[in-house]
């Protein structure tokens, strides 16, 4: 073998080598997760632009009975530019609160975390699963703007992580937030669509979780220990109605033996 042909066959090896390498890492690269940074991180380092608001259009769609599409699903817009070369995953916590510039509007509570890609300096859009946190307040429409809060109180986000492992993004969700963020009681939640089969189950998940609201029934009786009360006033009339059942027994039997030796006595006479 001459040395042109030693050197060619050297140059295919290395270009086969370097093919297989590059294939190789491209694998490696393509398998690898990608970085997850946090919304508030990718905020505070100005790695994207944010708009966020609600999706209700009053002036073409009024819902008349639980509001659906208004206070609760998947009822916020998000829209991101990247600031930055590289793709990154934005994680987005359930518990999250949405803040509204205008408090005229309801905060909005996350209740399904999200990972959304930004690629290098393009934009990505999503939809947010949110429940409403202020009962008395507007709904989020179109025209709301809002901004990433911090994540809710304690309880506020033991509901929102329930409602995301249960799949409870409805009706019976937003009211048990409600009957905890607004003390709503069974009246108020009845404008909203409740009735007492959806209440039993909204007052299920709050019972389950030891939350106390207007609608479990630790708030039913006169005071905190209601239901000691209730119970205590349950046995005491059922303790009543025994007794005055023996009692009218006692009297009855005392009728009888009396009459009874009286017509014994009557005979014997």
């Amino acid at each position: 073998m001459n040395i042109k042909q030693s050197l060619k066959k050297f140059l295919a090896l290395t270009v086969m080598t370097v093919i297989a390498a590059s294939a190789a890492i491209g694998q490696i690269s393509t398998n690898k997760k990608p970085t997850v940074i946090s919304i508030h991180e990718a905020i505070e380092k100005n790695m994207l632009e944010l708009k966020i608001n609600g999706l209700y259009e009053p002036f073409r769609f009024e819902e008349i009975i639980d509001k659906n599409g208004m206070h609760y699903g998947k009822c916020m817009a998000l829209y991101s530019k990247s600031n930055i070369d590289s793709f990154v995953l934005i994680k987005l916590d359930c518990g999250t609160e949405l803040i509204p510039t205008d408090t005229l509007f309801q905060t909005m509570i996350v209740t399904k975390s999200v990972e959304f890609p930004l690629y290098p300096y393009e934009t990505f859009n999503t939809l947010i699963y949110a429940m409403c946190g202020e009962l008395h307040d507007n709904p989020p429409f179109v025209k709301s703007s809002y901004k990433i809060g911090a994540l809710a109180d304690s309880n506020t986000v033991k509901l929102a992580q329930y409602f995301e492992k249960r799949y409870i993004q409805n009706m019976i969700g937003q009211h048990a937030l409600w009957a905890y963020t607004d003390k709503a009681s069974y009246k108020e939640l009845e404008k909203y669509g409740a009735d007492s089969a959806s209440i039993a189950l909204t007052a299920s998940i709050l019972e389950e979780l030891a939350i106390e609201t207007p609608i479990t029934p630790k708030k039913q009786g006169k005071d905190p220990k209601s239901n000691i009360s209730i119970l205590e006033e349950s046995l005491k009339a059922t303790r009543t109605v025994l007794f005055f059942k023996l009692a009218a027994i006692a009297i009855i039997l005392i009728t009888v033996i009396f009459w009874t030796l009286k017509k014994k006595s009557n005979k014997l006479n």
